[in-house]
C-alpha cells in the first residue's frame, strides 16, 4: 500500500552523494563494474529501515578519508545525513484513511508523496503533511449544527488550538463536542507533529511501511542438518544463516523441526520425507528449467561414525536423485549455481513468514546469479518477477543476462567517479563504456534473438543479396507470382560465418534454407555441416540451381540482366571513374559477373576499394530502381520465380 519511488545516499563507505535514483514499481536493476558501490547503495538502503538489527556504525560507514573531520561534529548530535527515502501512498490506503478519518472526503489523495531521512546516529525524521484546513473543514461537518462549533473552529487554524478551546469550555463529558476534543486529545502523542499529521502518521503509514530483506550469498543451504543442533541453536536465538535457509526449507516443505524429529514409525516416517521430496521438487523446478530430470530426495538417520555434531542424533540428509544416470548425490555436491538457485528459492517462497513479519518488504539482493549459467539466470529473472507480485526488489549485477531487455527503462548505472564517488543514474549519455557494457550486452541479445522470431528464415551471404532479393520478391508478388512470402532474409556475413547461424537458428528449433553465392567447388564447411546432418542437402541452395542451362559459378547478380547491372554499377561510380564507363564488351568470359567487373578494374588500375573490388551493396543499392516489370524479360521473371517456388516448398 506505500511503494518506494525514490531513494538517495550521501556519506556513506564509497557514495559521497548517490544522487536522488528513482525506483520502478516492481524490480529495479543496479548495474556496473566490480568496486564501483553496488552493494554500498544496498547496505545503506537496508540499514535506513532493515528487517531485522542491522544499523550505521559511523566509524566504519562514514567515507575514511572524511571521518578525522566528521567526528566533532557527530559528538555534538549534529548527525550527517545518510538516507532520504522518498514514498508513495497507494489508492488503497488512501481510501482506508480517507473512509475511516475524512467521512470519504479525499483528503489523502492516491499518490501523496513524503519522505522518511536516517542518519548515520540511526534517527530519523519524516517529511509528511497534509492540507489541515481542508481537513479541519471535513471533520467539522458532523458537528455544524452544534453550539460553540462556530466559535471554536472559526477562531483556530490548526487542531490542536480548536481542541484546547474546546477543552477550556469545560462542557459535558457527553457533549458531542467535548467527545470529538477527548478523541482527538487521546491521539496526540507529541513529537513535534500536528494532531491530524501525527495520527495519521502513527495509525496508517508508519505500520504500513516497508521494511528492507538483503540477502547476498552467505545464506546458502547445506546437504546435511544435524537436528538437535539446530533445535539448540534456535532455542537460544543463535542462528545462522545457514539455519534460516534451512527453517525456510522446512516451512517450504510444510513440516517443522519438532515434526521431523518425533517417534513415529518408519512407514509414517518415509512416507512424510518422500511426500516433502516431491512437493520440494514440484517447487523448485517449475523455475529451475536446466535439468528437468532431477529429484530432491530426503532421509532421516543417525551416524556415530561421522563427525561432531553429526555423530549425535538424527541428521536430515538432502540428497538429488538424476533420474537420467540413475544416481544420487548429497545437495552439496551439485554445481555451486544450482546449490544457490535451490537455498534462493528456498529462502524467498514465503518470506513473509520466513521472515517472522506481516510487515511489507523491499528485497534487496546482492549480485543474484552469478554462479548461474545464462540460461538459469533467464529462470532466475521469471523467478524475481513472480516474487515483484508482492514485493518490490532492487538487485545488483553485472551480468547481461539479469538483465530484461524489455525494460531497459529499469536500470540504473552506478559509476565511481573520481573525486565525486559512486554515482547512480538512469542516464546512460554520459555513462562510461565499461558501466553500461552489461546493457549493451542485454540488448545485442535482444536484436540477435529478435532477428531469429521467423520461424522461416533465408540464410544469405550479405546486405546486398538481402536488399535484391526483397525487392524482387515483392516485385513478383505484385505481378500475382510467387514471392518470399513469409519468410525473412538473414545476411551472415558470408559463408564462413553460416555454420555459427546454422547452430543458433537450429537450436531455436526455426525452419532454415541457406542460399549461397555458387563457386567453382562446393563449399567445404556448408558438405561438412550437411554430413553432420546439422542441415539437410535440401534446405543448401545456391544461385546455380536457377538457370535453365548448367552453370559452374553464380551470384545473386547472375540471374540479373547484366546490361541494367552494368548501368547500375556505372550509377554507383560515377564520381570515381570520371569519364571511364564500363560496357559489356569490356568484359572477359568468367562466369560470374562479380568477377568479371574485378578483372576490368585491376587490368584498367582503378581503384575504389583498399583491396580491390568493389561494394556490392553499394551496387545493389543503385540497381533497385532500374528493376521494374518493364525492364525485366520474361526470362529473368522465371528465373527468380522459380527460385522462390523453391525456398517455399522447402520452408
Amino acid at each position: 500500500m506505500i511503494t518506494l519511488v525514490k531513494a538517495q545516499v550521501w556519506k556513506y563507505k564509497s557514495i559521497e552523494d548517490s544522487t536522488s535514483v528513482t525506483l520502478a514499481d516492481g524490480v529495479t536493476v543496479l548495474v556496473g563494474k566490480n568496486e564501483s558501490g553496488k552493494t554500498a547503495f544496498l547496505e545503506a538502503l537496508h540499514k535506513a529501515m532493515p528487517l531485522g538489527t542491522a544499523k550505521f556504525d559511523y566509524v566504519s560507514d562514514y567515507p575514511r578519508k572524511d571521518l578525522v573531520r566528521y567526528r566533532p561534529q557527530h559528538t555534538e548530535g549534529n548527525y550527517q545525513k545518510v538516507v532520504e527515502l522518498t514514498f508513495k501512498i497507494e489508492k488503497e490506503l488512501a481510501d482506508k484513511v480517507n473512509s475511516e478519518v475524512f467521512e470519504r472526503t479525499e483528503i489523502v489523495k492516491s499518490g501523496t508523496i513524503f519522505t522518511r531521512t536516517t542518519t548515520i546516529a540511526n534517527t530519523s525524521t519524516i517529511g509528511f503533511s497534509l492540507d489541515e484546513k481542508k481537513a479541519i473543514d471535513v471533520l467539522k461537518r458532523p458537528l455544524a449544527d452544534l453550539e460553540h462549533t462556530e466559535d471554536v473552529f472559526s477562531s483556530s487554524e490548526t487542531l490542536y488550538d480548536i481542541v484546547t478551546n474546546i477543552e477550556n469550555l469545560g462542557l459535558p463529558p457527553d457533549n458531542k463536542l467535548a467527545k470529538f476534543a477527548h478523541k482527538w486529545r487521546e491521539r496526540d502523542k507529541g513529537n513535534g507533529w500536528g494532531l491530524i499529521d501525527g495520527y495519521i502518521w502513527r495509525s496508517y503509514l508508519s505500520p504500513a511501511l516497508p521494511k528492507f530483506f538483503y540477502f547476498d550469498d552467505y545464506k546458502i543451504l547445506k546437504g546435511k542438518i544435524n537436528l538437535p543442533a539446530l533445535q539448540h541453536r534456535e532455542a537460544n536465538n543463535q542462528l545462522n544463516d545457514a539455519d534460516e535457509t534451512a527453517q525456510g526449507l522446512l516451512q517450504l516443505a510444510g513440516t517443522s523441526l519438532k515434526e521431523l524429529m518425533s517417534d513415529e514409525g518408519y512407514e509414517t516416517a518415509k512416507a512424510k520425507l518422500e511426500a516433502i521430496g516431491l512437493d520440494i521438487t514440484q517447487k523448485i523446478f517449475n523455475f529451475w528449467k536446466q535439468n528437468q530430470d532431477l529429484d530432491v530426495e530426503f532421509d532421516l538417520k543417525t551416524d556415530a561414525k561421522d563427525v561432531a555434531p553429526y555423530n549425535n542424533g538424527v541428521n536430515l540428509y538432502i540428497r538429488i536423485k538424476n533420474r537420467r544416470h540413475g544416481v544420487t548425490v548429497p545437495f552439496d555436491q551439485r554445481s555451486k549455481g544450482f546449490i544457490w538457485f535451490f537455498s534462493f528459492l528456498v529462502w524467498f517462497d514465503a518470506v513473509q513468514s520466513r521472515a517472522g513479519t506481516r510487515d511489507a518488504l523491499i528485497l534487496l539482493l546482492d549480485e543474484p546469479g552469478l554462479n548461474l549459467h545464462a540460461l538459469a539466470q533467464a529462470d532466475l529473472l521469471d523467478y524475481i518477477r513472480e516474487l515483484s507480485k508482492k514485493h518490490q526488489i532492487i538487485y545488483t549485477t553485472h551480468s547481461p543476462f539479469m538483465v530484461n531487455s524489455a525494460h531497459l527503462e529499469n536500470v540504473r548505472v552506478v559509476e565511481d567517479r573520481i573525486k565525486e564517488g559512486t554515482k547512480i543514474t538512469a542516464e546512460l549519455a554520459g555513462s562510461s563504456d565499461e558501466s553500461v557494457f552489461p546493457l549493451q550486452a542485454a540488448l545485442g541479445y535482444s536484436i540477435a534473438q529478435n532477428l531469429f522470431i521467423a520461424k522461416k528464415n533465408i540464410l544469405v551471404e550479405g546486405p546486398a543479396d538481402l536488399i535484391l532479393l526483397q525487392h524482387i520478391g515483392t516485385l513478383l508478388e505484385s505481378m500475382g507470382k510467387q514471392g518470399i512470402g513469409e519468410a525473412i532474409l538473414v545476411p551472415v556475413g558470408g559463408l564462413d560465418k553460416l555454420a555459427t547461424f546454422i547452430a543458433l537458428l537450429g537450436s531455436n528449433k526455426l525452419k532454415i534454407i541457406v542460399l549461397h553465392d555458387r563457386a567453382s567447388s562446393p563449399h567445404q564447411k556448408l558438405e561438412e555441416m550437411i554430413q553432420q546432418k546439422l542441415i539437410e542437402r535440401k534446405r543448401v541452395l545456391d544461385f546455380s540451381m536457377f538457370f535453365d542451362h548448367p552453370v559452374s559459378e553464380a551470384d545473386i547478380e547472375d540471374l540479373l540482366p547484366s546490361e541494367i547491372y552494368i548501368d547500375a554499377f556505372n550509377t554507383a561510380y560515377t564520381k570515381e571513374m570520371a569519364s571511364v564507363m564500363l560496357a559489356a564488351n569490356d568484359l572477359g568470359t568468367h562466369p560470374r559477373m562479380v568477377e568479371r567487373i574485378n578483372q576490368w578494374l585491376k587490368k584498367n588500375k582503378i581503384s575504389l576499394l583498399q583491396h580491390g573490388g568493389f561494394n556490392h551493396y553499394r551496387v545493389a543499392q543503385a540497381v533497385l530502381p532500374k528493376l521494374t516489370a518493364n525492364a525485366l524479360k520474361q526470362d529473368d521473371i522465371a528465373r527468380f520465380e522459380k527460385l522462390f517456388n523453391r525456398i517455399n516448398s522447402v520452408l
